[in-house]
């Protein structure tokens, strides 16, 4: 119970906008009611005003757009321009649609929001819940990751998560509230990993957001969609000390039935085992899959293969200037593809 106790004290707690009621913040609220007005735009309306926003946005040469250029060119080297530009297109609608239904949890009924989901593998989500362990959930960097993970609490899983928190307090507190619309726990990152272990002890399962790039200290270089990416390797030892099985949930935006898509994997066997390397090589092995099935729904505008092995592979976000007049350096994207072989040995995790 103290242990309980002591982890609910640096939780988030909703309460907390009474702090930020001062006239400075008053700009924010406003658009946080504007979004609270977009929640009831009907499902076909706000997808047709994302697409056409789309549309627009992908013709305007921005940094998240030179980034995720350099994202698909390193990832998938066989895609041409065309093919990226598309791509960098349909990831945009989804971001837009997903933005404009961003705070129908806060302001729709809950049988409302069931209708806004479907769920694929069903059946493995019911075998995490009936063996009565907690389970740590694999959760890569989609838009719909916050509104497909609240099924999760929804479908009766004592959820908790860490959460970096955001530089604009009122926009924090929005998307922690959005996170416990069903029940819960948020914890800020700095909180420290004891704080999720306590929790996974206590059958509370947890988010675990692994296609961040944190730098070469406590990760590894594991291919990722055939690139050495520097992989957290703290996902392995967090199930084995929290006793706690793992399994993947991917988030999708589906524009033809203009529903939110919750993909869950069977539950990881024999995970974690006595190698750290091949433990982390499965991860992303799973994540990896997903994404060539759903490329568009994922975050590519974030910076996935910042941290790299040796100065011998090239530096892929060197030309993220505004500018189009401005010609960049030439970059061989897929030499950043090039296998990584001193962290091909196994490695325990011990």
């Amino acid at each position: 119970m103290e242990n309980l106790k002591e982890n609910q004290a640096v939780a988030f707690d909703k309460s907390s906008y009474r702090k930020l009621l001062a006239p400075k913040f008053w700009p924010s609220w406003l658009s946080l009611g504007f979004l609270c007005l977009c929640a009831f735009i009907p499902r076909r309306v706000r997808d047709l005003i994302a697409i056409c926003f789309s549309y627009l946005g992908a013709l305007i040469p921005s940094r998240p757009r030179r980034l995720c250029y350099a994202n698909l060119r390193t990832a998938f080297p066989n895609l041409s321009a065309h093919e990226c530009r598309l791509l960098y297109r349909k990831s945009l609608a989804v971001g837009f649609t997903v933005l404009l239904s961003y705070a129908q949890p806060l302001v729709l009924p809950k049988f409302i929001l069931k209708k806004g989901w479907r769920v694929f593998g069903l059946e493995h989500l019911q075998e995490a819940k009936k063996s009565g362990k907690a389970t740590l959930f694999i959760a890569p960097h989609c838009y719909a990751i916050d509104r497909c993970g609240l099924y999760l609490s929804y479908a009766g899983f004592p959820m908790c998560t860490m959460m970096h928190s955001q530089r604009n307090k009122v926009y924090d507190w929005f998307l922690n509230t959005q996170r416990l619309t069903f029940g819960g726990a948020v914890y800020e990152r700095g909180s420290g990993l004891r704080t999720i272990i306590r929790e996974l002890r206590q059958c509370h399962s947890c988010f675990f957001l692994p296609d961040q790039d944190l730098g070469k200290e406590n990760s590894l270089f594991v291919p990722f969609l055939g690139v050495p990416k520097a992989t957290l390797s703290s996902l392995p030892g967090l199930a084995r000390v929290g006793r706690a099985q793992v399994m993947q949930i991917f988030s999708t935006y589906n524009f033809k039935t203009a529903t939110f898509d919750v993909h869950f994997s069977p539950i990881y066997p024999n995970y974690p085992s006595d190698n750290l390397y091949n433990d982390l090589k499965v991860m992303n092995d799973e994540i990896g899959r997903m994404i060539e099935k759903f490329p568009e729904q994922f975050m590519w505008f974030l910076r996935i293969f910042k941290t790299r092995p040796d100065n011998t592979y090239p530096n892929i976000y060197e030309n993220l200037h505004y500018s189009v007049f401005k010609k960049g350096k030439s970059i061989d994207y897929a030499a950043r593809r090039k296998p990584y072989v001193e962290d091909l040995k196994p490695k325990s995790d011990k």
